[in-house]
């Protein structure tokens, strides 16, 4: 019996946020008579994607919360669609790339292979604050990173590592940094260390 390849559909996508649907509908029209998405991103999103033009990057199903992923799937590339209502607001979903069957653990590169580690940290905050917007608890986020379906935000994650990147992601959730697992399995003493430290 031959092995079946796995195929899954990913999109590449920009949003725009905001609180009020009235507010996001105004956006919608200026972006339908031809206003430039990106720049009203920057200008009205309340989302840390605004930095980068609303780019949400590639990712695929189970990344993002159910009646954004809906939108953007159901989508056909180029369409703006919106808005559309989660419990975070009113997004305004661009989708301005789709890729169907292909493999999961493939993806378009995506430019941050070549980036500083400045600017990786600064993607991995952004991406770690976008997960919380979009409600996910801080494990459900290193998940989210780790997980090859989320390619840019994955492809961070294997330049910084587990450590830097769970120590990004406790920044952003303003919580302790918790040790990783590596770490207590190289140094089994480290639990008596830390409970000397109390």
């Amino acid at each position: 019996m031959a092995n079946i390849e796995r195929k899954v559909k990913k999109v590449q996508a920009r949003h725009i946020l905001v609180a009020s649907k009235e507010l996001a509908e105004e956006i919608k029209k200026k972006v339908d008579d031809g206003g430039d998405f990106s720049k009203l991103a920057e200008e009205f999103s309340e989302c840390p994607s605004k930095k980068r033009g609303g780019d949400l990057g590639w990712f695929g199903k189970g990344a993002m919360v159910r009646p954004f992923e809906v939108a953007a799937f159901s989508a056909d590339e180029g369409a703006i669609v919106g808005p559309v209502k989660t419990e975070f607001g009113y997004h305004i979903i661009y989708v301005y790339e789709v890729q169907d069957d292909i493999n999961p653990d493939a993806g378009p590169p995506t430019g941050d292979e070549d980036a500083d580690e400045t600017t990786l940290r600064m993607v991995a905050e952004n991406y770690a604050h976008e997960f919380m917007m979009l409600g996910y608890s801080s494990k459900k986020v290193l998940s989210l990173f780790t997980s090859p379906h989320f390619k840019s935000a994955n492809a961070v994650y294997n330049i910084l590592g587990l450590d830097e990147t769970n120590k990004i992601i406790a920044q952003v959730f303003g919580q302790e940094v918790a040790e990783s697992s590596e770490d207590k399995s190289e140094n089994p003493d480290s639990s008596t260390e830390e409970s000397k430290k109390e």
